[in-house]
């Protein structure tokens, strides 16, 4: 009776055994399969290492980026336009990690848990239409003149991401040698708007002047004095110019490091670092499911300087382009912020739908609505008072520059940000042109080019 009641133990455990390892093999396919079955060791779909059979990819108009011809990948015709795209569609090396045609692999190859990727009557995958409009990403493109940099577009009220170029790039359908030319190659496979961080310089005023306005009682009334210098208890704050006495106001059309080093302080570090939260500046959301990188501000033990210091943008704070496009563009929308996406859909060689669409954009209120209209106010008087708007009047351009410094001895960071205050051209952008100098000039002039293509002006 005990050798039975010992076997039968034994037996129970073998088959509790048995039922765990089917349950984790179940969750290994159900979790992995389409990473095993896309894998470059699949000679059903990749050749000598590049994927070949995928559906295609388009942008907003149905302009194909990517497709397969005769079990071969290609790519547009227009060499500027597979250039200016490439982060977006990918390499047949798949070197950028961050493209459709590694992200969104198993889509384009058009798997699924039934057939795997076979298909019958020999069809190819899904194809991918963006919302990204192919003659804006040229033109972008274009706009930074071979300079290392990105530029991204966005709709503030529907989330459609419709300009997405990061420079250096090449031409996908005739790869360079990457390694002969690491200069001019350097940081080739990643995408800017994507997957970098950047010191934010003055841009970052915008997070210091909402804070501001909500947490400094009487804050429109407060008056700022500049003499190009000052001692934030024993840190020396400087400023490029000499400002004098200015309203709160005149403080975002002078970019006054003073003025915001000492609302920064003032404020405090818990303070500021919610204001940086809601901004987005630490943790930034996905693209569709592709991950984008977080950037970093932290005041844990910070001096009054500096405090002050990150909020005039510089420090040690590090935002991601993308992720502050989304806050310029909460600004634009009157403090709700959209979640930018860049897949209008996914079909079938049939046209059927690949996956379940819910066009709506996913809103989120991170500013007050007055704050959020008293920094468009802002934003307005730097175009009107400063940038100028060139051939953009009448489209309500409001914007902000930043220079944010570097430590390599290099010339600074240019940036520009900003929306068009406009029902037909409801765009929010964001210019970042590495060692560019100052922003209101070189990511100006690039943000203003793009912006005139976008609109036809």
């Amino acid at each position: 009776m005990k050798l039975m009641s010992k076997r039968a133990g034994i037996l129970f455990t073998l088959c509790i055994l048995f039922a765990a390892g089917m349950m984790f093999l179940l969750f290994s396919y159900v979790k992995d399969a389409p990473k095993w079955a896309t894998s470059p060791v699949n000679q059903h779909l990749y050749k000598g290492g590049e994927l070949v059979r995928a559906g295609q990819i388009l942008d907003a108009k149905g302009v194909m980026l990517a497709s397969t011809v005769e079990n071969e990948r290609v790519y547009n015709p227009d060499e500027n336009t597979r250039v200016a795209l490439m982060h977006l569609v990918g390499d047949p090396a798949q070197g950028v990690g961050t493209a459709l045609q590694v992200t969104y692999r198993s889509k384009l190859v058009g798997w699924d848990y039934l057939n795997g990727t076979y298909h019958f009557g020999n069809k190819i995958g899904n194809n991918i239409r963006t919302t990204v409009d192919a003659d804006l990403a040229r033109a972008a493109y274009a706009a930074l003149g071979g300079r290392r940099g990105t530029v991204g577009v966005m709709n503030y009220k529907t989330g459609e991401l419709l300009c997405m170029v990061s420079a250096p790039s090449f031409d996908p359908a005739a790869p360079p040698d990457i390694e002969s030319d690491p200069e001019k190659y350097d940081g080739v496979y990643i995408n800017r708007l994507l997957s970098a961080t950047y010191t934010p310089g003055s841009i970052f005023k915008l997070v210091t002047a909402a804070a501001a306005i909500d947490n400094i009682p009487g804050i429109g009334s407060r008056e700022f004095v500049c003499e190009g210098s000052y001692d934030l208890l024993g840190t020396e704050i400087t400023c490029p110019a000499v400002h004098g006495r200015q309203s709160f106001e005149e403080t975002m059309v002078n970019s006054c490091n003073i003025a915001y080093a000492q609302m920064a302080a003032e404020l405090g570090p818990e303070t500021m670092t919610a204001y940086a939260e809601k901004a987005g500046v630490m943790k930034s959301p996905e693209l569709d499911g592709i991950g984008v990188a977080n950037g970093h501000f932290s005041l844990n033990n910070a001096t009054p300087g500096e405090i002050g210091w990150a909020g005039v943008g510089q420090s040690d704070t590090l935002v991601n382009p993308l992720s502050y496009l989304g806050y310029v563009a909460a600004i634009a929308g009157g403090g709700d912020a959209v979640k930018p996406h860049i897949i209008k859909s996914i079909r079938t060689p049939n046209g059927f739908p690949a996956r379940f669409e819910l066009d709506l954009p996913v809103d989120e209120s991170i500013l007050a609505q007055g704050t959020a209209g008293k920094l468009q106010q802002m934003m307005r008087a730097d175009v009107v008072n400063g940038y100028g708007e060139g051939n953009l009047a009448g489209y309500g351009l409001s914007a902000k520059s930043g220079t944010a410094e570097v430590t390599d001895g290099k010339e600074p960071h240019s940036w520009f940000c900003g929306f068009l205050d406009s029902e037909t051209a409801p765009l929010a952008f964001i210019v970042i042109v590495e060692n560019g100098g100052a922003g209101s000039s070189a990511a100006a002039t690039v943000a203003r080019t793009v912006l005139e293509a976008a609109v036809g002006a």
